[in-house]
């Protein structure tokens, strides 16, 4: 069974997300507190607690992020070939510079499997008309801009896409690469000021 919702189709509807989401909930039979418990006892939920250390819901790890992630990823019928997706990754890699970022125990790069993951979601979020030759070049063109200096240069995963919370705190993305693909006939030049992005 495979399950497509759209924002824009559930808004039609008149319904929120939530709604809609627990409305599939019931139509697949679940029970959602034993759903909820088999989630903490593997993990991929936390009870999240208020001021006044009354439970207030839960949160996702990210183990549970990931997971799903790869989900959509791979629920996604339009998907090009793992051959090229582990061309395009292993090029990107190297691209961006070697070791972990200064000050920081985080890695430039993550795995070959976790870039093409993200690529993948990528493509899914921001549509697949990009040809890798595109994406290869601005990536080149967005390390080559920071002229060695990469305190202020984001991680090649972050550089795909980011997502962070919005003044509705609403989560909106960003993405450095569809930027820098869109942009690529005019000069890009990096400013290293305390706005950038850091990661």
């Amino acid at each position: 069974m495979k399950i497509c919702l759209t924002k824009e189709a559930i808004e039609k509807a008149g319904l929120t997300i939530g709604e809609a989401l627990y409305l599939l909930i019931l139509s697949n039979d679940v029970n959602p507190h034993e759903t909820l418990e088999s989630l903490l006892r593997k993990g991929l939920i936390g009870k999240k607690y208020n001021d006044m250390f009354s439970q207030d819901g839960y949160f996702m790890t990210n183990n549970a992020k990931a997971l799903l992630e790869g989900i959509i990823v791979d629920s996604d019928s339009h998907q090009e070939p793992i051959e090229e997706m582990e061309l395009l990754a292993t090029k990107l890699k190297e691209v961006f510079p070697k070791g972990k970022k200064d000050g920081t125990n985080l890695y430039w790069t993550d795995g070959i499997a976790l870039i093409i993951r993200r690529l993948k979601l990528f493509f899914k979020k921001y549509g697949n008309s990009y040809t890798h030759d595109q994406i290869i070049d601005a990536a080149t063109r967005y390390v080559k801009g920071f002229n060695g200096q990469y305190r202020y240069m984001q991680l090649l995963k972050y550089f795909i896409f980011k997502e962070k919370i919005g003044a509705a705190n609403e989560v909106e993305g960003e993405s450095q690469l569809m930027n820098f693909v869109e942009n690529g006939s005019q000069e890009n030049e990096i400013k290293d000021d305390w706005t950038s992005t850091l990661k």
